[in-house]
């Protein structure tokens, strides 16, 4: 053996192995640098070090076995010892080593310090880019003598929310969560969690006539430190610079963690303080639940226009307010859909006339066209564009959601309303607009585990016992719908699911007369239900029949028709599709 070694380190056998190694290393880790770099495959780096280790004992059988002399490579058993060589080329793989280790070393330093600092920087900066700062803005508190004000200090912490939701590089707490907390003393660190996120604005209104004192304040939701304050005792008029300012040191203070050197303020629409102060009312008062607050709503805003024709923001609420009158989500309804839709349309349009890119006008525009118009693919366009100017948009993003289920793109209904919830967790249509999308996706019960967190929020005025209601009739479950049906708070809904629930699903005198009843008490307004309940007991001549009267009175219902339970029994009629095309789905 002890000779065996000699010969070996005679022939420079080690030298060679050594030199192998060193050099494999080294091509091993250029690979592994460089290849992802040059976007090559993987497998190229697998292959190489596969070739590499097939290698190395053909090159140490090839220094045993020939030798490098100045005629050329030998067999060593062809060489004579006197005149061989292995002595000097044995310094030159000396020189070779030490030259490759230092090429190894250089590019092990360059990767260390240079390369992995470059993918340091960014993946720090696509952190950054990724994982945005995020606030919540809870209702200032109305320290005024007059209880009446209490729509200033409402609508002042609305604008602020809305200012800082426009603004891309922060993820804002929607408004309905962040109301939820009016009147509590909760910790803000139980706050912060609740609605998860880092900080929270918060602070006070005192309004004496034209005088006004804000104070505000910015919070670490973890820590319960504050990271900036202010309080600004200036004129009525100034509101516009205050609101300017504390949205500007909002930004400033988050600005370290998050945001460029620049973010721009997003307009407020007016100059004008008492068409501002009107403004302000209506937003508060579309708050409430009453038919008569949205027609005071209403008021308060066409006279803000009046003050200022120019009044973008405005147009669009009254727009709003109008669409959530005519489609009965508060009071009975509009007598005439297609005049009420009409109205809506007049006001979005005049908002997108002064701002073509005002996220609330796109968005209830695009309410208007598909449940108006029924044309789906538009209204996914606008609330698209609303999206572009206003990420934080709940409603655009849950309205989209609906759009994309009637679409039969599920998986990204689901994805966009779980964006909405996660912007607005306590919102209750956040809740109610994911189940529906798990309900039409097919997923039963992820939709009844987020209607009943919705019920956990509001048990007597979530509106989802009606959709529950729904999905046990669905399977035949008649007990569990009248239990859902007796707690559902909306009644034309109660009382259209009582109709299925005592029908067993069986044609009768009395399903007749309930219906008929239930016809002359709705009108042609509900023409969508009528059609669902005879659908539900397999009457399709009138269940198309009163399909037919929806699309000519433009129900809001009708765009449903491709996602109803009620309706699948339908769908192998020949008249399922000619309706379907009439209506423009």
């Amino acid at each position: 053996m002890e000779k065996f070694f000699k010969e070996m380190m005679r022939r420079n056998v080690v030298k060679v192995a050594v030199v192998y190694l060193i050099a494999g290393g080294l091509t091993m880790q250029v690979a592994d640098v460089m290849f992802p770099a040059l976007n090559l495959p993987e497998w190229l780096t697998s292959a190489i070090a596969a070739l590499l280790l097939v290698g190395f004992p053909f090159a140490l059988i090839f220094a045993w076995a020939f030798e490098l002399t100045p005629e050329g490579i030998k067999r060593e058993s062809e060489v004579d010892r006197s005149q061989s060589i292995t002595g000097t080329t044995g310094k030159k793989l000396n020189h070779t080593i030490i030259i490759i280790l230092s090429i190894a070393l250089g590019f092990m330093l360059v990767d260390k310090f240079v390369l992995q600092n470059d993918e340091a920087a960014q993946r720090e900066e696509i952190v950054a880019t990724d994982i945005k700062p995020s606030i919540a803005v809870l209702p200032f508190v109305n320290m005024s003598d007059d209880k009446d004000n209490e729509y200033f200090s409402d609508g002042l912490s609305e604008e602020l929310l809305n200012l800082l939701a426009k603004i891309p590089q922060l993820h804002v707490a929607g408004r309905t969560s962040s109301f939820q907390f009016k009147g509590t003393n909760d910790d803000l660190r139980v706050i912060g969690e609740q609605l998860n996120v880092a900080h929270i604005l918060e602070g006070s209104v005192r309004k004496s006539g034209t005088r006004l004192r804000i104070t505000a304040q910015l919070i670490n939701a973890d820590t319960g430190y504050h990271l900036w304050s202010e309080t600004y005792d200036r004129e009525l008029t100034d509101v516009f610079a205050i609101q300017d300012e504390i949205a500007s040191n909002v930004v400033g203070a988050l600005r370290p963690k998050l945001l460029g050197k620049s973010i721009p303020i997003p307009s407020h629409g007016t100059d004008n303080i008492d068409a501002y102060n009107l403004y302000l009312r209506g937003l508060y008062l579309s708050d409430q639940t009453t038919e008569a607050d949205y027609l005071n709503a209403k008021e308060a805003l066409k006279r803000a226009i009046e003050i200022d024709p120019d009044y973008a923001q405005a147009y669009a609420q009254l727009a709003e307010v109008h669409q959530l009158l005519i489609s009965g989500f508060v009071g009975d309804g509009y007598e005439s859909f297609v005049e009420g839709f009409r109205q809506v349309h007049e006001y979005a349009d005049a908002a997108l006339a002064i701002n073509p890119t005002l996220p609330e006008a796109l968005t209830t525009k695009a309410s208007a066209i598909w449940s108006g118009d029924f044309n789906i693919g538009l209204a996914a366009e606008y609330y698209t564009r609303a999206l572009e100017g206003d990420p934080n948009n709940t409603n655009a993003l849950g309205w989209l959601g609906f759009l994309r289920s009637v679409e039969g793109k599920g998986d990204e209904s689901i994805r966009l309303s779980e964006r909405a919830l996660e912007l607005d967790p306590l919102a209750i249509v956040a809740l109610r607009t994911l189940g529906d999308s798990y309900r039409i996706a097919g997923r039963p019960d992820e939709a009844l585990a987020t209607y009943n967190k919705a019920l956990e929020l509001q048990p007597g005025t979530a509106r989802v016992n009606g959709r529950m209601a729904r999905m046990a009739l669905a399977r035949g479950d008649f007990e569990a719908a009248a239990v859902y049906t007796a707690r559902e708070p909306v009644q034309w809904e109660r009382d259209m699911f009582a109709i299925m629930v005592n029908s067993k699903g069986e044609d009768s005198d009395a399903f007749q007369a309930a219906t008929l009843a239930y016809a002359n008490t709705y009108g042609d307004s509900n023409s969508y239900q009528l059609a669902e309940i005879y659908a539900f007991v397999g009457d399709l001549d009138n269940a198309f029949k009163w399909l037919t009267t929806g699309i000519e009175v433009r129900d809001p219902g009708i765009p449903w028709m491709p996602v109803s339970e009620f309706l699948v029994v339908a769908h192998d009629d020949p008249r399922w599709m000619e309706t379907r095309q009439r209506a423009g789905l």
